[in-house]
């Protein structure tokens, strides 16, 4: 408005300064006023409504308080004034755009506008007749005894006291006296009084709980706002409890004063899964002819609700929640249906868009450490649809490095209380070409793993691995160390509260670990000890900025062979150092990362890394060192995540802050190339 009174009276200033500028010399009258334009509204009309008349003075602002008036009627779109100067007066031609329905708009306004006006005559009484405690409802009549009759205080009062709910009908009567006073009676019909409260169709509820929620007491005259169906205590009761699909199909109230409601709670009848397309730009979802690749079971083992249950949306929002948290979905959308021929009858229908988890990735990637390293990689985290985690991958270095791992495991075997299972077999071969005389140069292991375990409930989790494993190591000079047959179990507890396993927003994971193992051959013992907790959070950006931590900590008691130190540095621990650049019996490393989603496809992540592995040169555990967590090395970088159709890509930077070793140089940044996020 202010810009358009700006724009206006700039237009009216240089209007007179060009062509009427002689008015500043001179006094004038405002002339004759027409009207041009017209369609509905007559002339004479809108002329009652300007601030200016003929015969007024004139001056450069009766120009802006005609347009003005005239734009705030609400049945005028656009006004255009043309000002014409002819014998000492100025006469103006007034062009005017009327709104559709401008007559109609104008006799309403026009109409609200004289209801709402003081009369001259002044009300001597304001009665209620037809209501037993009438003195209860007067004072919620706006008009008052002593005041000057305003006709729009009879229509508020009407409606006041019909919305008291207490009322079948209210009508107005007002009698005009000889002395010009007006008397105002209401005649009103009061509801029935209830005789009895009926209520069927629950099943949730008694019926004098319901009763009682609906507030309505036999013996009592009847409110009808305590029947609104939106709005009485039933539903207030059932949608507090989160049965947000309850109503009431029928309300009867008999002239006998007995009231019956027939409720429906809502029950569901089906529940199903289907296939959503992508969501494309400037297009609506759609669902997809073909089927969900994930089968049924991995729905129904999760559903927090039930047919033949009352629909609750805390069942809804768990059944979601569960869903998303098996990182196998990017976006599940519930919608409800009714069914024509039971009014009862809720249909649950779950749209689905699956996250793409299954990809065959070839890598090629280089670290001073390990050379150049190339692979293929498959997996997939719904193998089969089943919610397993298929492994295969071959990854080879151009300095000896070699891995060869196949491998399956289910989390959830179907037909089973959450009891887990799976396997892995592996040959492994690791180098070090820097290794002189009798330093370990080489590694090969050749091994399986059986796991099998338990879910004690939805967050926790308990483990047991048994791992076989054939070790040779081999020398700088050839000659063979150790050669050994080993027998290992892994006892393990894991906590899970992510709320999505393959990109979690919020929560806690964590481990703790102990392994107990046996050189058959070379008859000895050893132990270690692994604890790994990472948690997760968003910012004030929600879910498009997340916070992740994670802290792992290692320790290995006395006899632990050398080709079992722990290992860190590189795309999973440190990184701005190559891959297991420090080693030693114990370990530990601590990342934290900002993950920045741009959109669906895309995240930005910044990190800082730190952490060490300590040994002494007699390879026995350099406990000092570990416990003083003497020396930390410390890296940051940038990476960056890509959700690609043949799964999510990591790339990551990473620069050291600290030599390799007290008093050397450091080196410059490296770069990491990997599948998944990096904890």
């Amino acid at each position: 408005m202010k810009n358009k009174i700006k724009a206006f009276l700039l237009v009216a200033t240089l209007f007179v300064a060009m062509n009427v500028s002689v008015m500043a010399e001179g006094n004038y009258v405002v002339g004759d006023i027409t009207f041009s334009n017209l369609k509905e509204l007559p002339s004479d009309f809108l002329e009652t409504k300007l601030p200016v008349k003929t015969g007024d003075s004139y001056s450069n602002k009766s120009l802006s308080d005609i347009y003005l008036a005239l734009k705030e009627l609400g049945y005028v779109s656009n006004v255009n004034i043309y000002p014409k100067i002819s014998e000492g007066k100025v006469n103006l031609v007034i062009e005017v755009d009327e709104v559709n329905g401008a007559l109609n708009l104008a006799k309403q306004a026009e109409s609200k506008q004289d209801y709402s006006k003081k009369t001259e005559f002044v009300v001597t009484s304001v009665e209620i007749t037809g209501a037993k405690n009438a003195s209860d409802y007067i004072s919620k009549i706006p008009i008052k005894v002593g005041e000057y009759f305003v006709p729009q205080d009879v229509i508020n009062g009407s409606k006041a006291l019909f919305d008291t709910g207490y009322f079948e009908s209210v009508e107005p009567k007002v009698e005009r006296k000889a002395d010009n006073t007006i008397s105002v009676n209401y005649v009103v019909v009061e509801n029935p009084v209830v005789s009895k409260v009926e209520i069927s169709g629950q099943t949730l509820y008694t019926e004098e709980e319901l009763k009682k929620a609906l507030g309505i007491k036999e013996g009592e005259v009847l409110n009808g706002n305590l029947l609104d169906p939106q709005k009485n205590g039933i539903i207030k009761k059932y949608n507090d409890a989160g049965y947000s699909l309850a109503r009431i199909e029928n309300i009867n109230v008999g002239k006998d004063g007995k009231i019956v409601l027939d409720l429906t709670e809502g029950i569901i009848t089906e529940i199903t899964y289907s296939k959503i397309n992508p969501k494309k730009e400037g297009e609506r979802r759609s669902t997809s002819n073909s089927n969900l690749r994930t089968q049924n079971y991995l729905f129904e083992r999760v559903q927090k609700l039930q047919e033949g249950q009352v629909y609750n949306k805390e069942n809804i929002e768990g059944t979601i929640r569960e869903l998303y948290r098996t990182g196998l979905f990017t976006s599940i959308e519930p919608t409800i249906r009714s069914v024509d021929s039971d009014a009862n009858a809720r249909v649950v229908d779950f749209l689905v868009e699956e996250r793409p988890t299954a990809s065959i990735n070839g890598s090629i990637s280089y670290g001073t450490s390990v050379g150049i390293v190339g692979g293929i990689k498959f997996s997939d985290t719904n193998f089969l649809g089943k919610g397993q985690e298929a492994t295969f991958n071959v990854e080879m270095s151009n300095k000896g490095n070699k891995t060869v791992e196949i491998g399956l495991f289910d989390s959830w075997i179907k037909g089973t209380d959450r009891l887990q299972g799976g396997w892995t077999v592996y040959w492994r071969e690791s180098k070090d070409e820097d290794a002189t005389g009798s330093d370990l140069m080489k590694v090969r292991k050749t091994g399986t793993r059986l796991t099998l375990g338990k879910g004690l409930n939805d967050k926790i989790y308990v483990r047991t691995a048994l791992r076989y494993e054939n070790v040779k190591e081999t020398e700088a000079d050839n000659d063979i160390r150790e050669r050994y047959n080993l027998v290992a179990i892994t006892p393990s507890i894991i906590y899970d509260s992510r709320n999505n396993s393959f990109n979690p927003q919020s929560g806690i994971y964590s481990t703790a670990s102990y392994e107990f193992g046996e050189l058959i051959s070379d008859p000895r013992s050893y132990s270690q000890v692994e604890l790994d907790l990472r948690g997760y959070h968003r910012t004030f950006f929600k879910d498009a900025n997340v916070m992740a931590y994670r802290a792992v900590w290692g320790y290995t008691g006395k006899d632990t062979p050398e080709s079992l130190r722990f290992s860190v540095g590189g795309a999973e621990s440190i990184r701005g150092y190559d891959s297991g650049e420090f080693d030693g019996y114990n370990k530990f490393h601590l990342s934290i990362e900002n993950r920045t989603q741009i959109n669906k496809y895309m995240q930005i992540v910044g990190f800082f890394d730190m952490g060490n592995a300590w040994q002494t040169s007699t390879k026995l555990p350099d406990r000092n060192s570990a416990n003083q967590f003497k020396d930390l090395k410390k890296g940051v970088g940038i990476g960056l995540r890509l959700n690609t159709p043949v799964g999510p890509l990591r790339f990551d930077y990473g620069w050291p802050l600290d030599p390799i070793t007290p008093g050397g140089e450091k080196e410059s940044g490296k770069f990491y190339f990997s599948f998944g996020q990096t904890f």
